[in-house]
C-alpha cells in the first residue's frame, strides 16, 4: 500500500522553495561545453527548462504525481497544494509587478529540434541491437568446429549442434532479440518520420532515417547548445562529434587551442601551405586515452563515421567530397610522427608517405565534417523560421 507523503504546510506569507537550478556553468569553460557529457544533449534539457521555469509536481493527498503547476507567487502555489491561502505581504493597491506568468509563457521548453523521444527510441535500439549481437556471437562460438579458426586465427568453436538443447534455447532467445531490435529499428525510424529535419533527410542521397535519427540522438538539436543555452557554431558541433584538430603531440583531453575542421579538405591539411603562403602548425585527430575523459561524444563521432562509411556506398554529392578529398591527399606525406599508419610500436616518421587506410580515413572524415555542416543550416533555418 503506497503512503501519501505528508504535506507540510509553510508559514502564512511564505512561498513554497523552487526547485534548484542546474549548477552554473563556468565561463572559463570552451564555448563547446563538454561535448562527451550526452545527458546535456537529452533528457537533461526539459529538466533545466523546467527548473528555470521555477515549476514544481504537486503530490496529492494519493500519493500520485499530479501535473506540474507554475509557482508565480505564495497564494497560488497554496492553492495548488490545496492549502489556506496566506495575506499578501503587497500594500492594498501597489504594483504587483509584471505578469510573470506570460514571461514563463515566452520561454520554450526545449530547443525545438530537441526531440526526447527520438533520444529514447535510439537508447532502446542501442540496448537491444547490442544485446543481440553478444547472444548472437556466444551462439556462433557454440556451433563452430573445433577445427575452424576465427579470422584472427584463434580456436574458439565448441562443435555443439541445434540437438543440443541448451543450443537450442540460445537459438530461440537470439531469434526473440533479432525480432526486438527489427521492432525497435521500425519504431525509431517511424519517430525520425515526424522530425522537423526528415524531409531534409529524405532528400540526400546516402542518408537514412535510422543512421541519421541516431546520430540526432547523440547531438540533440544541430543548432543548439543546450549547455550555454544559444546557438552553437559549426566548430562547436564538429567539435562536440570529436571532429576538431588538436596540435602534433596533443592527443590527450586538454583545451582546444585551435578551430575544428583545420587539418581537412577545403581547410588546409597538416603542414600544408594555406592561404597567402603562410604554412600551418601540423595537427592531428585527437585519440581517446586509457585514464583520460574524452571531452567529446564518442558515440556522435560513430554514428557520423557510420553515415560517412553509408555514403561511400551508396554514392551522391557527399561520395563526391570524399573523391575530392582521397585525390587531395593522394600524393600527400606525414608532417608529424603516425601511429596510425606504422606497424605497432614502430609509427610513421614524418616524410613518409600516407597509407591508403590514412587517406581514406580522411575521405570519410571530410564527409562527416559537410554532413553535420548541413544539417546545422537546416536547423539553423528551422530556428529561425519559428521566431
Amino acid at each position: 500500500m503506497n503512503i501519501a507523503t505528508p504535506i507540510v504546510a509553510p508559514l502564512p506569507g511564505s512561498q513554497l522553495p523552487r526547485p534548484a537550478k542546474p549548477d552554473a556553468v563556468s565561463t572559463t569553460e570552451p564555448l563547446g561545453g563538454d561535448p562527451n557529457s550526452t545527458d546535456s544533449q537529452r533528457a537533461t534539457d526539459a529538466q533545466r527548462a523546467t527548473a528555470d521555469r521555477g515549476s514544481t509536481s504537486v503530490l496529492d493527498l494519493t500519493g500520485n504525481d499530479a501535473q506540474p503547476a507554475v509557482v508565480e507567487d505564495g497564494a497560488s502555489s497554496h492553492q495548488a497544494m490545496g492549502l489556506p491561502t496566506p495575506k499578501s505581504s503587497t500594500p492594498d493597491g501597489a504594483d504587483a509587478g509584471p505578469d510573470r506568468t506570460a514571461r514563463v509563457a515566452a520561454q520554450p521548453i526545449a530547443p525545438p529540434l530537441f526531440d526526447p523521444a527520438l533520444a529514447f527510441a535510439a537508447d532502446i535500439l542501442d540496448d537491444t541491437e547490442g544485446l543481440w549481437v553478444a547472444n548472437a556471437n556466444r551462439l556462433r562460438i557454440l556451433t563452430t568446429p573445433h577445427d575452424q579458426a576465427d579470422s584472427d586465427g584463434e580456436y574458439r568453436g565448441f562443435g555443439l549442434t541445434e540437438a543440443d538443447a541448451d543450443v537450442a534455447r540460445l537459438s530461440a532467445m537470439v531469434d526473440t532479440l533479432d525480432k526486438l531490435t527489427k521492432d525497435a529499428t521500425k519504431h525509431l525510424e517511424k519517430v525520425m518520420r515526424r522530425h522537423p529535419l526528415h524531409p531534409w533527410v529524405k532528400a540526400q542521397k546516402g542518408l537514412g532515417d535510422k543512421q541519421v535519427a541516431r546520430l540526432l540522438a547523440a547531438i540533440g538539436d544541430p543548432y543548439w547548445n543546450t549547455l550555454h543555452d544559444r546557438p552553437r557554431t559549426v566548430s562547436e558541433l564538429w567539435a562536440y562529434c570529436g571532429l576538431h584538430v588538436l596540435p602534433a603531440g596533443q592527443t590527450v583531453c586538454e583545451a582546444q587551442n585551435r578551430p575544428a575542421g583545420r587539418g581537412q579538405a577545403g581547410a588546409g591539411g597538416p603542414g600544408q601551405s594555406s592561404h597567402g603562403g603562410q604554412t600551418e602548425v601540423a595537427g592531428v585527430a585527437p585519440r581517446r586515452q586509457r585514464g583520460q575523459k574524452s571531452n567529446w561524444s564518442e558515440t556522435a563521432r560513430k554514428r557520423a563515421w557510420l553515415i560517412a562509411n553509408s555514403v561511400v556506398k551508396c554514392g551522391g554529392p557527399y561520395r563526391e567530397v570524399y573523391d575530392a578529398t582521397k585525390e587531395k591527399y593522394a600524393d600527400a606525406t606525414h608532417a608529424t610522427v603516425c601511429v596510425r599508419c606504422g606497424p605497432k610500436g614502430k609509427p610513421a616518421q614524418p616524410g613518409s608517405p600516407l597509407s591508403k587506410a590514412h587517406i581514406h580515413a580522411r575521405g570519410l572524415r571530410a564527409i562527416s565534417k559537410a554532413v553535420l555542416k548541413d544539417l546545422w543550416i537546416e536547423a539553423k533555418r528551422i530556428h529561425e523560421e519559428a521566431t
